[in-house]
């Protein structure tokens, strides 16, 4: 299942590429916004008057995912060092355990979705990485969502990366290419082959005869029947 993204950029961000290049980032940070009942879209007006201070690519809660950042370049939401590599996208947080499933479902969906549109595989602490595991790694910040927040609902770190997983790998499978099923009736594809073959064998116009063995293969092809 995917989720539409409402794309309402905040006027006037940096356009900083990412280490790598413009689009090129190398995996996404999990935030919490540590403030409860909270919106997506009210976080964006917070964050349009204060992104000077620190902006994130995406707000997500029980009602919509919300774009607020270019993906193609950076957004300063885990210090210095992981800007320059990663995504940053908040979970709003709610007390409601059933909002808290609906915003989760799309945190981790997004999330799943950016990697494989770069086809990055998720790998825990290399291309996905909480907030915690950012600060933990370069010590540049202390912060140490979404951790807490998960915890009050039941969840660990662990169930992102395997939720994040199991979206991942739906994806895979739903891009691979479909298998045609056979459009014709086997017997009935059979019938008409036997009735061109008595033909084949009852003329020696070699004209007949190729238009006959031409058709028994369209026919063979079309109801799946292995050509002899």
């Amino acid at each position: 299942m995917g989720y539409p993204i409402n794309v309402k950029l905040i006027p006037g961000l940096p356009q900083i590429p990412f280490a790598k290049g413009v689009g090129q980032y190398e995996g996404v940070v999990m935030h919490a916004t540590a403030v409860y009942n909270d919106s997506a879209e009210g976080e964006r007006n917070y964050e349009t008057q204060h992104w000077q201070d620190a902006f994130v690519h995406a707000f997500v809660d029980d009602t919509q995912i919300l774009q607020v950042a270019d993906f193609n370049y950076i957004a300063w939401h885990a210090a210095h060092t992981a800007n320059q590599h990663y995504l940053g996208f908040e979970l709003c947080q709610t007390y409601d355990p059933a909002k808290f499933q609906a915003a989760y479902d799309r945190w981790t969906w997004l999330a799943a979705k950016v990697l494989f549109d770069r086809k990055l595989d998720v790998i825990d602490g290399v291309t996905i990485l909480s907030h915690a595991q950012v600060s933990a790694k370069w010590h540049e910040t202390d912060h140490t969502d979404p951790i807490e927040y998960l915890a009050s609902h039941g969840m660990t770190w662990a169930d992102v990366v395997r939720d994040v997983t199991n979206k991942y790998n739906q994806m895979v499978a739903e891009s691979q290419p479909k298998k045609e099923e056979p459009k014709l009736d086997k017997e009935a594809a059979q019938k008409v082959i036997a009735v061109l073959g008595a033909l084949y064998n009852a003329t020696n116009d070699k004209n007949v005869q190729d238009a006959a063995h031409f058709a028994a293969d369209a026919l063979r092809d079309a109801a799946g029947i292995p050509k002899q």
